[in-house]
């Protein structure tokens, strides 16, 4: 079952119920040698929405908290669909040593 590093949205109990239809249990962690941005999406063609972004800057000092949830595969499935091409889908290692799949800013590398 894939982990899932998060630290916007798909913390909120609600969005989880409605995308996963359950209340995810997660373990808080941290990720180091990123920083949090933020993004504007268009939610339609009237209006845009500001959300976070983790962007990699690879200094030492920088870090993001956050939850990690496991996922089902077809849940990791569910959360690529949620995220968009806004977000690029990325393996890293948390301070806790656990490989876990981040979204993050697509020209991170």
């Amino acid at each position: 079952m894939p982990l899932l590093f998060t630290y916007g949205t798909l913390q909120d109990i609600e969005i989880q119920k409605k995308l996963f239809g359950r209340k995810l249990d997660g373990e808080k962690d941290i990720l180091k040698k990123y920083k949090l941005g933020t993004i504007k999406i268009p939610e339609n063609q009237e209006q845009t929405q500001t959300y976070f972004i983790a962007m990699h800057t690879g200094n030492k000092s920088d870090e993001i908290e956050g939850t990690v949830y496991e996922l089902r595969d077809f849940e990791l499935n569910i959360a690529d669909e949620y995220e968009g091409y806004f977000y690029k889908r990325k393996h890293v290692l948390l301070a806790s040593n656990k490989k876990v799949i981040i979204y993050c800013k697509p020209d991170d590398k």
